[in-house]
């Protein structure tokens, strides 16, 4: 019944977006991110999977008249539920909070698997927005992370929350090929800078965990006006700072060459839904 989604060697890149708590602009890096990998001609799917607010619809500028709750519930194919933008990326809505689906009965989780599987040949790249906070029922997705990407802002608060997140991955043994932490919404790009490093070095000490790389977004008022305008500010204005800072880091995990060690995102699908 599995056997359609075997032969699946070489899955799809995964990139985790998260954050210690909301606000600090999750959604806007996943999006912005999504659209800078795509504009290096690869294949981009993302998922929107914090259903708290919306904010990949509105950030996009489009409307998703399904999600993975009709999948379920209408029995729709997981293809036609799959939104094309105008921005070269596909969108994946969950409609459901994520942890809900182990509760789905087994013949639904089998098919998620077998047609997820088959449907994630085409892309290179998985973006996975999720909700903010450390979420146990999630681990699986956070192990599964090729590039676990931390966003959070100055504020002593973000950066609290943003070090608990990390230090749960660290209590749980879960260690991603690679970590990005990405400070958004800095006014004072020296202090900003200090801040960073600051921040970087307790979590190396304290916590044990390599940050691969830092990155630095700046206050603009172009951000705020392409939300605005829902056109992504990676494409609303190239030179903006922060696109400068999306295109480095999509660079960056799009260099990526070494071989991983770590299950496939399906795989680890299936262990996360309990059906095998």
């Amino acid at each position: 019944m599995l056997g359609q989604a075997e032969g699946l060697k070489e899955g799809p890149k995964v990139i985790t977006v998260v954050s210690g708590k909301g606000g600090v602009g999750k959604s806007i890096v996943s999006v912005n991110l999504a659209i800078a990998i795509s504009r290096l001609q690869k294949r981009v799917l993302l998922f929107d999977a914090d259903i708290g607010f919306g904010s990949v619809e509105i950030l996009l500028g489009t409307t998703s008249k399904l999600s993975l709750k009709d999948y379920f519930q209408k029995k729709i194919p997981l293809n036609e539920i799959i939104m094309n933008t105008p921005y070269d990326i596909d969108v994946l809505s969950s409609g459901l909070e994520v942890e809900d689906l182990v509760y789905f009965n087994m013949g639904d989780k089998n098919s998620l698997y077998r047609d997820f599987a088959n449907l994630i040949r085409k892309y290179d790249y998985i973006v996975l927005d999720f909700p903010p906070g450390y979420n146990e029922n999630l681990e699986s997705f956070y192990e599964t992370s090729d590039f676990l990407v931390v966003v959070t802002t100055p504020e002593p608060t973000s950066l609290i929350n943003t070090y608990t997140f990390l230090k749960m991955m660290m209590i749980k043994g879960i260690d991603p090929n690679e970590i990005h932490v990405v400070m958004n919404m800095v006014r004072d790009m020296k202090k900003g800078r200090q801040s960073l490093e600051k921040f970087v070095g307790v979590i190396e000490r304290f916590i044990g965990m390599a940050v691969t790389a830092t990155h630095i977004m700046r206050f603009e008022n172009g951000v705020r006006r392409s939300v605005e305008i829902q056109k992504p500010f990676t494409l609303y204005k190239k030179t903006l700072q922060p696109s400068l800072v999306m295109y480095r880091l999509a660079n960056m995990i799009t260099r990526q060459r070494k071989e991983s060690k770590k299950e496939s995102f399906i795989e680890k699908l299936k262990t996360f839904l309990g059906i095998g």
